[in-house]
C-alpha cells in the first residue's frame, strides 16, 4: 500500500464539506445573478439619472442663447445707423433673468470688408457670420483674469434679399452662464455640472467657477474622441477627483458640451451596496452549513475509520490483524452495520480462496508467485516443491540466480519491461536450477494488479513446469530436420543452413555445396535386399561425417544421395580436397553379413560465394555439377562451371 498516495486523499470531513458545497452552489449561483442583475439595475438607473440631467443642462443652454440671439435680434430691429457710436453697453434688468446685458458692437461691412473699429475676436466672427450670412456662437476667449472672458454671439442683419450690410455682436461674461447651471441662485449637491466650449475650455460649472472658467477640462481629450453627440465615462475633475460623467453636445455652439459628474465611490455605492450585503449573507450561510457537515462528520467517521484500518490490514497482508473481532466495532448506522457484516463475509471468502489455491500450490503443480511493482519477488507458493529448495532462498531477486546463464539475459530484459511499464503481459520459458543439480524448463507467465486509478501496485501469475513437454518438442524438432535412418540432417535442415551460407557470402564468407549420389548402390538393394542396403547407408553416413569438420554439415536428401555444405575454407581447393577424401572413403569395402560390399560415388560442387545467388541455385548448380560428374562415369568429381574429374576406384 503507498501511503503517500493515501495521505494525499482527501479525508470524510472534507468531501461532506463539499457535498454541502455543491448542494448550495445553485442557490449560490442564483443569488449572484439576482445581485448582479439588481446591480445592473441601479447602475442603468444612476447612468440614466446623469444622461437626463445633462440632457436638461444643454436644453437649458441651447434655450439661453436662443434667448440671448432673440433679443439681440429685437435690439437690432430698433438700432438706427445714424447712432453716433457702434458700441453700446447694456445692463441686465432688476429683475434677474429679464433682459440683455454684455456689450453690443455694431460691424458695418462694405465691399465685404469690415469697416469699423474692433477687437480682433470680435471682428473675427463677425467676419464669418458676415461671409455664412448665419448667426454664430464663439468658444470662450482667455482674457487676463476670470472676469476678463468673453463669449461672443454674432447676429447677420440685411435687407430682404440682399446681403448683410452690418453684425450685431454681443459680447458676455461666460459667469452669466452659472445662472442656467444654478437655477435660483442655488448650488447643486451630490453631483457636478460643467460646459465646455470646443476647444476644451470650461465655459460654466457649479462649483468654484470663479476659478474653474478659462482652465482646460482634464479629460478633454476623451471626451472630444466621443463619436456621439451623448455618452458615459469615467474622468477626473479638476480637483483630480474620480468621477462618471455623462455628457450631450450643445447645438448652434461650436462643439460645446454640457458635462454632469458624480463621484465614482457615490456612483458604485448604488449597486455595489445591495450585491455586498448578499454575498455577506451567502458567506455566513455557507460558513454555517460547513460547520453542521463537520459536525455530522464526526459523528460517522469512527465506523468509517475502523472499516478503513481494517481494509489497510488486508492489504499489508497483516491477516492476524485483519481476523481481529474488534477491528471493526459495531455501529448504530444501519448502513455501516450491514456493510460491516458484508466486509466480514467478503473476507471470509477470499481466506478461504487462499485456502485453495495454497493446497493447489503445495501439490506441486503450480508455483504462484507476487512480485513488488519493484520487481522483487515477495512470496513463491509452491518454490520449495517444484525445486527442493525453501521458499524464502527465491525472494527478493536471489531466484535469479538459479536461471541458466543463457536464459538470464531474456528474464533480466523481462523484469526490465515491468520495471518500465512498458509490458502489459509476459510469458516467458525458461530453465532453473533444482535442488539436485539438474535443470528444469519452466513457463512464467502473469500480469500487473492494478489500483483503480490504473497503476500498477504488484505482480501476480504463476510458475509452471514445463520439462517434460520441453524434451517432446526437441524431439519433434530433432525429428523434423534430422533423417530418422542415419542420423544426419534432411534436406529442411540443409535448405535452412544453406540460406544461412548464403547469407554470410554476401558478407564474403565463402563456402561450397557438395551434392554426392552413390554409385552401384541400387544392386546392393537389389541382390542383398534393403535391409543390407540400409546398413550400406548407415556405414556411408558414419564414414562422411569422419571427412568433414564440427562446422560443416552432412545431409541425406534422398534415398542414395547425400549433400555435404562446407562452410569457410579457401575455395574452391577445400572442396575439391573433401569432394577427394569423401570418394576415396566411400568407395572402401563395406562389410554386411558377413559379405564385403563394394560401391563408388560421384561428387557435384557448386561454390557459394556473392550474396546475388539464392539457396535454391547454389543447389542446382551443384545438382548439375552432379549430374556432369555421373555422365563421365563413376567416381567423377565436377566443380560447376569446370570439367569434371575422374578419380581412381577400387573394384
Amino acid at each position: 500500500m503507498n501511503n503517500q498516495v493515501v495521505s494525499r486523499r482527501a479525508g470524510i470531513n472534507t468531501h461532506l464539506v463539499m457535498l454541502v458545497l455543491v448542494c448550495l452552489l445553485p442557490i449560490l449561483v442564483i443569488s449572484g445573478y439576482a445581485a448582479w442583475r439588481t446591480g445592473a439595475a441601479y447602475r442603468d438607473t444612476a447612468t440614466a439619472r446623469l444622461s437626463e440631467t445633462a440632457l436638461t443642462i444643454r436644453n437649458a443652454i441651447e434655450a439661453e442663447i436662443e434667448s440671448r440671439f432673440t433679443v439681440l435680434s429685437a435690439f437690432a430691429t430698433f438700432w438706427s445707423p445714424g447712432t453716433s457710436s457702434n458700441q453700446l453697453l447694456l445692463q441686465g434688468s432688476r429683475h434677474d433673468g429679464i433682459g440683455l446685458e454684455g456689450m453690443i458692437q455694431v460691424i458695418e461691412f462694405a465691399g465685404g470688408q469690415p469697416n469699423s473699429q474692433a477687437d480682433e475676436q470680435v471682428l473675427a466672427i463677425a467676419r464669418q457670420s458676415f461671409e455664412r450670412n448665419a448667426p454664430l456662437v464663439s468658444n470662450l476667449v482667455l482674457g487676463a483674469g476670470p472676469q476678463e472672458h468673453r463669449i461672443h454671439l454674432a447676429l447677420p442683419v440685411s435687407s430682404a434679399g440682399k446681403p448683410p450690410l452690418r453684425v450685431f455682436v454681443l459680447s458676455l461674461s461666460p459667469l452669466q452662464l452659472i445662472r442656467t447651471l444654478q437655477p435660483d441662485g442655488e448650488r447643486t449637491t451630490g453631483i457636478l455640472i460643467a460646459v465646455t466650449d470646443g476647444d476644451g475650455h470650461i465655459l460654466a460649472r457649479s462649483r468654484d467657477a470663479e476659478n474653474s472658467v478659462g482652465v482646460k477640462a482634464p479629460d478633454w481629450d476623451r471626451l472630444r474622441s466621443g463619436a456621439l453627440g451623448s455618452g458615459l465615462f469615467e474622468a477626473k475633475t479638476t480637483e483630480g477627483l474620480d468621477t462618471v460623467m455623462a455628457y450631450h453636445r450643445v447645438d448652434m455652439t461650436p462643439g460645446w458640451t454640457a458635462v454632469v459628474a458624480e463621484p465614482l465611490e457615490v456612483f458604485n455605492a448604488r449597486w455595489q451596496t445591495p450585491l455586498t450585503g448578499l454575498l455577506l449573507g451567502s458567506a455566513l450561510a455557507t460558513a454555517l452549513a460547513t460547520v453542521l457537515a463537520i459536525h455530522i462528520g464526526q459523528l460517522i467517521r469512527r465506523p468509517v475509520q475502523a472499516l478503513a484500518l481494517r481494509s489497510l490490514a488486508i492489504a499489508s497482508g497483516d491477516s492476524e490483524r485483519a481476523r481481529t473481532p474488534e477491528a471493526i466495532p459495531p455501529s448504530r448506522i444501519r448502513e455501516f452495520e450491514v456493510l460491516r457484516l458484508s466486509f466480514e463475509a467478503a473476507e471470509a471468502a477470499r481466506s478461504e480462496h487462499e485456502r485453495r489455491l495454497h493446497t493447489v500450490a503445495n501439490a506441486g503443480a503450480l508455483v504462484l508467485w507476487r512480485w513488488s511493482a519493484e520487481g522483487d519477488l515477495l512470496s513463491a507458493e509452491g518454490w520449495e516443491k517444484l525445486t527442493g529448495m525453501p521458499d524464502s532462498e527465491a525472494l527478493g531477486t536471489s531466484w535469479i540466480d538459479q536461471v541458466h546463464p543463457d536464459d538470464q539475459e531474456r528474464v533480466a530484459l523481462a523484469i526490465g519491461q515491468k520495471k518500465r511499464g512498458t509490458l502489459d503481459y509476459f510469458d516467458i520459458e525458461f530453465r532453473l536450477r533444482i535442488a539436485d543439480g539438474r535443470w528444469l524448463w519452466v513457463r512464467d507467465r502473469g500480469g500487473p494488479v492494478l489500483d483503480d486509478s490504473g497503476k500498477i501496485i504488484q505482480w501476480a501469475g504463476v510458475l509452471e513446469d514445463i520439462d517434460a513437454r520441453k524434451q517432446d518438442e526437441a524431439q519433434i524438432a530433432y525429428m523434423a530436420t534430422h533423417d530418422a535412418l542415419t542420423g544426419l540432417g534432411n534436406r529442411v535442415l540443409l535448405r535452412d543452413r544453406l540460406e544461412m551460407a548464403a547469407a554470410a557470402a554476401g558478407r564474403g564468407v565463402t563456402s561450397a555445396l557438395l551434392a554426392l549420389d552413390l554409385d552401384l548402390f541400387k544392386q546392393v538393394n537389389d541382390t542383398l535386399g534393403h535391409p543390407a542396403g540400409d546398413e550400406v547407408l548407415r556405414q556411408v553416413a558414419g564414414r562422411l561425417s569422419s571427412c568433414v569438420r564440427e562446422v560443416d554439415l552432412v545431409a541425406r536428401i534422398g534415398g542414395d544421395e547425400f549433400a555435404i555444405l562446407q562452410h569457410g575454407a579457401s575455395q574452391p581447393e577445400a572442396a575439391k580436397a573433401l569432394a577427394d577424401r569423401l570418394v576415396a572413403a566411400v568407395c572402401a569395402p563395406y562389410r554386411v553379413d558377413g559379405q564385403d560390399i563394394v560401391i563408388g560415388v560421384s561428387v557435384g560442387v557448386a561454390l557459394i560465394a556473392g550474396g546475388e545467388v539464392a539457396a535454391d541455385d547454389h543447389m542446382r548448380r551443384a545438382d548439375k555439377a552432379l549430374y556432369l560428374a555421373k555422365s563421365q562415369g563413376r567416381g567423377r568429381i565436377s566443380v560447376f562451371g569446370e570439367a569434371p574429374v575422374a578419380i581412381l576406384q577400387e573394384g
